[in-house]
């Protein structure tokens, strides 16, 4: 059965995130620590599937490490990315801007609190100050390792094995369901972090559109780097960047209107896809795929 594996796939995401879920609700407040493993259980879900219902196996997995020039190449390419991103923000007039860093301060003053410490007690010595620039240049490089783990987690199930799979049955299946399992895949952890956002329900429908568009576009793009570095530790790697950058660059800025910065975002990465596309880089995610299919 051509669907078995992709079925087994889904399956498994939704058992294991439905777990994590349950964790999450039931631990409330704390819930939050279980969103790093959480993003690895697409990957724990694909390697299930590829040992016992995938006739493949690890041989199209694509775990090579790749040549470092990729590494080199989408790492400026993505940094390019987010700052086009708050470019966007700023145009659209989401976000506001404040270079003494007070919200990565605001936030490490709130989690010292939270554990009993003050925001001066902090180890060998570091202040606050120099701790906002370690984590702004982590941010910007691959210093923040766990990341790239979380990366990984959510590479190796859903562009390493669910999109294939989907675009065997239709290629626009690959990009739009496959965007949209994703972004749904996503939507739990909006409930556990905190909120106080209030939309109309013409304002929440938008949002949702939003964000839904973005996150397909966003899904077609680490699918164009997995299929273009043919490994996906350079997707993994890519998907750390855009995560990391996005994070440090808002250490500078407040948000302003969570609904237009939404919308910037999808603007952004629509515009990227679009480069991509008028550029004919997309012809390599067809190849690259065809010969994963003659693997057997």
């Amino acid at each position: 059965m051509k669907k078995r594996p992709l079925i087994a796939y889904l399956a498994l995401v939704a058992l294991l995130s439905g777990g994590f879920i349950v964790g999450m609700k039931f631990m409330g407040k704390s819930g939050y620590y279980l969103a790093g493993p959480y993003m690895l259980s697409p990957a724990i879900a694909a390697i299930i599937t590829r040992l016992f219902f995938y006739e493949n196996g690890f041989r199209d997995a694509h775990l090579g490490f790749g040549k470092l020039k990729d590494y080199i190449k989408f790492w400026g390419f993505t940094l390019g990315v987010v700052v086009l991103s708050y470019v966007m923000y700023t145009i659209f007039g989401s976000v506001s801007w404040d270079f003494s860093g007070n919200t990565f301060l605001t936030q490490l003053k709130d989690q010292m609190a939270a554990s009993g410490k003050d925001i001066n007690d902090l180890p060998g010595g570091l202040t606050p100050k120099a701790m906002l620039f370690l984590f702004f240049v982590g941010g910007l490089t691959v210093l923040n390792i766990p990341m790239v783990l979380q990366g990984f987690g959510e590479e190796f199930g859903w562009r390493g094995l669910m999109f294939p799979l989907l675009h065997r049955i239709k290629p626009w299946m690959g990009f739009v369901v496959g965007g949209l399992i994703w972004f749904g895949w996503h939507v739990p952890l909006m409930f556990i972090m905190p909120n106080t956002l209030v939309f109309t329900p013409w304002q929440h429908a938008c949002n949702v559109a939003f964000l839904a568009v973005g996150s397909i576009c966003t899904f077609v793009f680490f699918a164009y780097v997995y299929a273009k570095s043919r490994t996906i530790w350079v997707a993994s790697f890519t998907h750390a960047i855009f995560n990391n950058a996005s994070r440090a660059f808002s250490y500078f800025t407040k948000v302003e209107d969570q609904l237009l910065a939404n919308l910037a975002l999808a603007c952004t990465v629509i515009a990227v896809v679009a480069f991509l596309h008028f550029r004919k880089e997309f012809r390599v995610i067809k190849v690259f795929l065809s010969e994963k299919k003659d693997i057997a």
